[in-house]
């Protein structure tokens, strides 16, 4: 029998429930904690409708700032899920930051699920409040802390109790590894005047500048002296010209220009300036030692467009140097940089056997459904070029194992398969009992019963982040789905992929697409999930930062200038108000674009995502992958842009999978265009 509720146990507040605080004094504006509650034998009542009436008056209070009519209506609540759905909102809104009512919401309603936004406002509350030393060691007990706010109370609580090296060995770590404010670097160097030397200023300086934070990198710049100030300038010319960039470096003092921030700097600016080779010769004399180069995966970054800009000068031998040539720290970005080196020691070197030793060197990190078929399929790829077919077709079987990927289903292909989605086991009758008692789940019909579709969303999120047990993933899906809220399904379903646990249909859900009457070229159903999916995650209101709109992520030029040419009225408004509008646009625009691209997938994704013109020169560049004498699949990975590049391969994946959904039976892979019987 599965347990009532299995919670991760990385974000599980052990601590909170243990704890004995002195109650702090609520201010007279601010409402009041929930009733206490007692849940061991909580069986979720029908809702009140007054209580539903309530609960939408106090939501709009808040929204309103009217807190005293909130309170009000918080005192005629009858329902434990009520009470809890608006404190939950309280602390998850920032409206109520004390830690004591952290605690007292925790200890309540201990199946809420706990996730890293809370966790995040407890720590912050630690720091703010100053609470005594004892206090905060007994809340890390158990649990380190997980946010900057956290590790420096922790710090000054060692402190204060006489654990002097144990704070100093934490406060030098914090202040090389943590990002945060001038506020709190002014009462770190108040508690700790005599501890942080040169070396740890520097060190953060050369992280933030990393992160381009020049604020804080001119902060650090300051204590460290100031010949590093003249360091932080050299970094900040780059991007006001090679002139003024010369003029700057010209300055730093010669005893510096070995420094790790010095030699990027010299290399972004060559790369800046299209001198790649003098860019490749500072990356590869730039020593790999992580306290030199401070950010690992900063300076992977600067790398990779490095590697692709040598590959696409025809220079793969140069690439490949200095892709291998990496320091990657996190996992993400060492996957990704033994990955391009491993891809280019086989397509552009024919070098299968270093190239092999790279994916096995991805392979033994990879963990996601993305990284592990990927690293599969090109395994396969390398097997292949020496002949070895059963090794081979073991690597594309590992892949193929990831059906809703990308990479699974060219392996799929490479197998002869079609693609075919799996399931879960569902919850006994008993176990479904136990989940529908849980007091969140309650209170995320109340939130859907009364209109508030996003906050529903987020607490299925949070939901869905806590649970452990793929049963009650898919019961929570379900409930999403009878709701009838596909932004919640898709995001239940998307983390449930990635961490393993198969609820394709749910991570693809349907109903997420209004009705509409097609304009023009009519264009596949699935074809529109596929994009919707990846553009705005069925959010009919969506504006991203560019300007793009609605559930297909309409630029408005883009959607008016389609709008006229098969005659339907422009309203700007309706993009983001009007689904059905949305969908009819971006459904006739898509279909342009497959016209324009003479029906390749391939093309017309990318153009979708990042413009026709792009699209135009990689064609010139990269060749065109509707020949047979192209590789679509290289093509696709040498897309220069990583939004794009992943862009295509997302709705690609989608695409296939939603045409299984839709037509309810096995589908065959996508061929790179709409006419075509094979992929390469």
């Amino acid at each position: 029998m599965r347990p009532l509720i299995c919670l991760v146990t990385s974000v599980a507040l052990v601590p909170f429930l243990v704890l004995t605080v002195h109650a702090t004094e609520t201010p007279p504006d601010t409402p009041g904690p929930a009733q206490s509650t007692t849940l061991e034998n909580f069986v979720p009542a029908a809702p009140v409708p007054g209580d539903l009436d309530h609960l939408a008056g106090i939501f709009k209070a808040y929204r309103d700032n009217d807190l005293t009519e909130a309170q009000i209506l918080r005192t005629k609540l009858t329902q434990p899920a009520a009470h809890a759905t608006v404190e939950w909102f309280a602390i998850r809104s920032g409206l109520t930051m004390g830690l004591d009512r952290i605690l007292a919401f925790q200890k309540d309603y201990p199946d809420w699920p706990v996730t890293s936004q809370l966790r995040r406002r407890s720590e912050d509350a630690l720091l703010a409040e100053r609470r005594p030393p004892s206090q905060i060691r007994a809340f890390f007990a158990k649990q380190p802390p997980g946010t900057p706010a956290g590790r420096i109370a922790l710090a000054f609580a060692l402190q204060a109790e006489g654990l002097g090296q144990d704070a100093i060995e934490k406060i030098r770590h914090i202040w090389r590894e943590d990002t945060f404010g001038a506020d709190a670097e002014r009462r770190i160097l108040d508690r700790f005047p005599d501890v942080l030397a040169k070396s740890d200023h520097r060190f953060r300086m050369e992280r933030l500048l990393l992160k381009e934070n020049w604020g804080g990198a001119q902060r650090a710049a300051g204590y460290a002296g100031k010949e590093y100030e003249l360091l932080v300038k050299a970094r900040m010319a780059v991007f006001q010209g090679k002139k003024k960039a010369e003029k700057a470096f010209a300055a730093v003092p010669v005893s510096l220009r070995s420094d790790a921030s010095y030699l990027f700097s010299r290399a972004l600016l060559q790369r800046r300036s299209n001198n790649l080779m003098e860019a490749a010769a500072i990356i590869m004399e730039a020593p790999r030692d992580p306290e030199m180069r401070v950010d690992g995966d900063e300076w992977w970054a600067e790398q990779r467009l490095i590697t692709r800009a040598l590959l696409d000068k025809g220079n793969p031998k140069l690439a490949y140097d200095v892709a291998s040539h990496h320091a990657a720290e996190s996992p993400v970005q060492q996957i990704e940089a033994e990955f391009h080196a491993g891809w280019i020691a086989l397509r552009f070197l024919s070098d299968p056997a270093t190239a092999s030793k790279h994916f096995a060197t991805v392979a033994k990190t990879a963990s996601t459904p993305i990284s592990i078929s990927r690293v599969a399929y090109w395994q396969g790829r390398a097997a292949e070029e020496v002949g070895q077919g059963q090794d081979a077709r073991i690597y594309y079987e590992r892949a193929a194992e990831q059906p809703t990927t990308y990479y699974g289903q060219l392996a799929q292909a490479k197998l002869g398969h079609a693609i075919s989605l799996r399931k879960v086991d569902p919850l006994s009758e008993e176990e479904r009992k136990g989940f529908d008692a849980l007091v969140p789940v309650h209170a995320v019909k109340l939130l859907q019963q009364i209109g508030e579709q996003d906050l529903a969303l987020s607490l299925y999120t949070d939901l869905a982040q806590s649970l452990s047990d793929p049963g009650q993933l898919d019961a929570l899906a379900s409930l999403a789905t009878s709701q009838q809220n596909p932004r919640a399904v898709l995001s239940i379903g998307k983390m449930a992929l990635q961490r393993g646990f198969p609820l394709d249909q749910h991570a693809y859900p349907l109903a997420a697409i209004p009705d509409f009457q097609p304009v023009g070229d009519e264009v596949e159903p699935a074809m529109v999930y596929a994009i919707a999916r990846q553009e705005s995650a069925f959010n009919p209101r969506a504006i991203s930062s560019a300007g793009a709109r609605g559930l297909m992520q309409l630029m408005p030029a883009t959607a008016k200038r389609t709008a006229q040419r098969f005659g339907v009225g422009f309203d700007l408004k309706r993009l983001i108000e009007d689904p059905s509008y949305n969908a009819k646009i971006g459904s006739a625009h898509l279909g342009e674009l497959m016209e324009d691209w003479k029906g390749s997938y391939i093309l017309a994704f990318a153009s979708y995502n990042a413009g026709g013109g792009n699209v135009i020169k990689w064609i010139r560049t990269y060749g065109d992958p509707r020949k047979p004498d192209v590789d679509e699949v290289d093509w696709v990975e040498r897309i220069p842009f990583y939004e794009t590049r992943n862009y295509v391969q997302r709705v690609l994946e989608n695409l296939r999978v939603y045409r299984q959904r839709l037509n309810e039976k096995p589908a065959p892979l996508v061929p790179a265009t709409a006419d075509a019987t094979s992929t390469n």
